[in-house]
């Protein structure tokens, strides 16, 4: 039933941690819109800063599988300054940030190499004066939301936006989504790169329950 599955540890924004399985097919499709919104190419080169094991960082792997281009790995402890340089050392033109990367970016000064075509910025909100100043420093960089449940993004900024002061609205669903709010107030999202389901810790063992 998991064969086809890879599983990502969450809690989600609060909440007991639970496995999210989802299948490599969701995972593609994520990676498909992904590339095609930011104009990935197979001259592309996507930079991992970002722990793999979490989805935004396993995503940025599978969306240069998909596009068939390069992949870099920034394997050394996290520092602006080295980050800055292994950018140029690479020639990367996509990757993806946290808020507080970009701050220490913007804190330290450090401009960005012209190599950098996108920065997606996830796992948080980035604040319109810190995003101001990154843009003023070079840094492409577009806000994203996403989820571990989406197979990571579901909306996020075009790059058409790069032309414009950094704003973090508004965020534009990515082509395979569809989203509405309910009557509670939730927002309500479908399409094909949904998890499958979670994977509980019982008392008897390990239970997989279907989305």
């Amino acid at each position: 039933e998991l064969q086809s599955q890879v599983l990502f540890e969450t809690s989600g924004s609060s909440g007991t941690p639970k496995w999210i399985a989802l299948s490599k097919d969701a995972l593609r499709v994520s990676a498909d819109a992904v590339n095609a919104h930011l104009e990935v190419t197979t001259n592309s080169c996507w930079g991992l800063a970002l722990p793999i094991h979490h989805v935004g960082g396993f995503g940025i792997a599978a969306r240069a599988f998909a596009a068939g281009c390069r992949f870099e790995h920034f394997a050394p402890r996290w520092q602006p300054e080295t980050f800055t340089r292994w950018i140029t050392d690479f020639q990367i033109t996509h990757t993806s940030l946290v808020p507080t990367q970009v701050h220490d970016l913007v804190a330290g000064q450090h401009r960005a190499p012209q190599c950098l075509r996108a920065v997606v910025v996830g796992g948080g909100r980035l604040d319109e004066a810190t995003g101001r100043a990154a843009r003023a420093l070079g840094w492409p960089v577009l806000a994203s939301y996403g989820m571990t449940e989406a197979g990571s993004q579901i909306a996020t900024q075009g790059l058409e936006l790069l032309d414009s002061p950094y704003s973090p609205e508004p965020l534009g669903l990515l082509p395979c989504r569809e989203a509405r709010s309910s009557d509670s107030g939730r927002i309500e999202i479908r399409g094909e790169a949904l998890f499958r389901g979670w994977l509980r810790q019982e008392k008897s063992g390990w239970r997989f329950e279907e989305r």
